[in-house]
């Protein structure tokens, strides 16, 4: 996602302006989000993957710890919900149990426990029973043996994005302090903990002149991010991230501390490229890094007045394009704010972004020269040689949390008929971005690798996101999510990706279709095999074999 600060400015013609932030300027300071709609919330009813029965009035969230039902009215200060426990939150672990780990364990209730269970998107609320904070595997593998005996699922939460599933009742194992980072510029590999965000690889792997594969912002987690695939502005020629884990350290469902490799436990290697954390919790990943100093790179602002033929001429343009060359075309909405610079305040563009990171540099700067040509002068034009550090600045995602909700599809084509709905959607709506990303080149994969978007011919992925700083808000976006959804699909293949499903988008029947038939297969006999009681379950969940809706089997 897009909407919040940018982390190291934005450049415009050679002058990089300050950071602003487009997300907390649009809440006005306020920390209110609303969760209306959340699937995981069902108001007063079984909520079946956790064993919990969840009320409340779906209200306004704050900063506030969970209280009791206050009734069908928003307030501020309270998360307006309570949980009811197959088990007594009372007998939630403590005293003895503590000093199993290193790390601080955590109730309801403990100083540490709201922001040990933060995720990074505050519309994915969640209230585990209890949060082990690990320092090391040995605390991880702990934490999954003590919820193995109480029948508890177990969740993950690194740097807290991407949540798909809010880990309501279940064991939160936070990896926050695991955030080790070793790099090998010999081997050009990179090894890091679990709770690593990919900025801190990227400034490591720079000093070498050496470079991962991060997605849109380095405030991600690398883990998290590789086990749902990953790809970013380097994808058409590198492949997803996942392609590039060359070993893990694995706690499985009975709490044992294994390596994975291509040739130690390799059908498990296999699994956890693309699989979502649904066959264990990752401790340590090693992967390679590449030798990418610099890239061409930026956008094309244009008014959005402009944007049918800004998508008619990108969609030709962008099938000429070599593998080194990754694409998307967005619409863009900023608000009119002093903190954002002047020639994108308060305006909607259509844009264009490219990033070129072959040899030659300036072969990106020709390669782009018919479109400038076509297209004319931009509105603002901030394409130029940049440090591959400094990938954040194409997509400006935010650093700060927000509240957001989004929907994505695959998309066949650019067609003319697909340009006109985008048009329709994308210059009125309540939406920050809507993006088609160009994908192919070393994103098709191959057969034998495991795909996380079910080996679609899809040329672009298609992503919306739209902020909601408040539960009006909110429900205005839900609302054009839907129309959207119903907008596009003569336009979509069906297909999914994984690292996109957040929240209720996570349904059963989206996550499977992130995978072709013959890998679905495969990944649930994997499930039963390594978790047969689905205890990883708070994630894009693949169930075991033979395991039937409410978890009986």
């Amino acid at each position: 996602m897009l909407i919040g600060r940018v982390a190291r400015g934005l450049r415009l013609r050679g002058v990089r302006h300050a950071p602003f932030g487009v997300a907390q300027d649009l809440l006005g300071g306020v920390a209110a989000v609303g969760v209306v709609g959340l699937a995981d919330l069902l108001l007063g009813q079984w909520h079946g993957a956790t064993g919990h029965t969840i009320f409340g009035n779906l209200g306004c969230h704050t900063r506030g710890y969970p209280g009791r039902a206050i009734g069908n009215r928003e307030r501020r200060g309270n998360a307006a919900f309570r949980i009811v426990a197959g088990m007594d939150i009372d007998m939630t672990p403590k005293g003895d149990l503590r000093s199993r780990f290193r790390g601080p364990l955590l109730r309801l209730g403990d100083e540490g426990y709201r922001e040990a269970r933060a995720a990074w998107n505050l519309n994915a609320q969640q209230w585990p029973a209890a949060v082990v904070v690990a320092e090391d595997a040995t605390d991880v593998a702990a934490a999954v043996r003590f919820a193995r005996a109480e029948r508890l699922g177990v969740g993950v939460l690194a740097t807290g994005h991407g949540t798909a599933a809010p880990c309501h009742g279940g064991v939160l194992v936070n990896t926050s302090r695991m955030t080790d980072v070793h790099v090998d510029p010999a081997m050009r590999t990179a090894r890091v903990g679990a709770g690593t965000k990919w900025g801190d690889v990227v400034r490591a792997a720079a000093a070498h002149r050496l470079v991962g594969l991060p997605g849109s912002s380095s405030q991600v987690g690398v883990v998290g991010y590789l086990m749902g695939g990953g790809f970013g502005w380097l994808g058409r020629k590198y492949g997803f991230a996942a392609a590039s884990l060359i070993q893990a350290e694995v706690v499985t469902a009975d709490g044992e501390i294994l390596q994975a490799s291509a040739h130690e436990n390799a059908d498990l290697f296999w699994g956890l490229k693309g699989g979502g954390g649904n066959f264990g919790i990752v401790t340590s990943a090693e992967f390679a890094l590449h030798p990418v100093e610099n890239v061409f790179g930026g956008n094309l602002f244009y008014p959005v007045e402009r944007a049918r033929d800004v998508l008619e001429r990108y969609a030709g343009w962008s099938r000429t394009l070599p593998d080194e060359m990754m694409t998307a075309v967005a619409f863009r909405r900023f608000p009119p704010l002093p903190a954002v610079p002047e020639p994108l305040r308060g305006r909607t563009f259509a844009a264009v972004r490219a990033c070129y990171c072959g040899e030659d540099l300036a072969e990106g700067e020709r390669l782009v020269k018919p479109l400038r040509e076509a297209l004319g002068e931009p509105a603002v034009d901030t394409l130029a040689i940049m440090a591959a550090g400094d990938l954040d600045t194409i997509s400006m995602d935010p650093v700060q949390p927000i509240g957001a909700f989004q929907h994505m599809e695959m998309l066949r084509d650019l067609t003319p008929a697909a340009i006109e709905t985008l048009v329709g959607l994308g210059t009125a709506s309540p939406l920050i971005m809507l993006e088609a990303r160009q994908l192919g080149g070393a994103l098709s994969g191959s057969a034998a690798e495991l795909s996380p978007i079910g080996h679609s011919n899809a040329r672009f992925s298609l992503n919306a996101v739209g902020p909601t700083p408040t539960p009006e808000s909110g429900r205005l976006v839900r609302s054009f999510l839907t129309y959207l959804t119903e907008a596009v699909r003569p336009h979509v293949t069906g297909t999914t990706y994984l690292n996109f499903l957040e929240l209720d988008e996570a349904t059963p029947e989206r996550v499977r279709a992130a995978y072709s038939p013959a890998d679905w297969a495969r990944l649930v006999d994997l499930k039963y095999r390594y978790d047969p009681h689905n205890l990883f379950r708070f994630n894009r969940n693949i169930p075991p074999a033979g395991l039937v809706q409410g978890g009986a089997r």
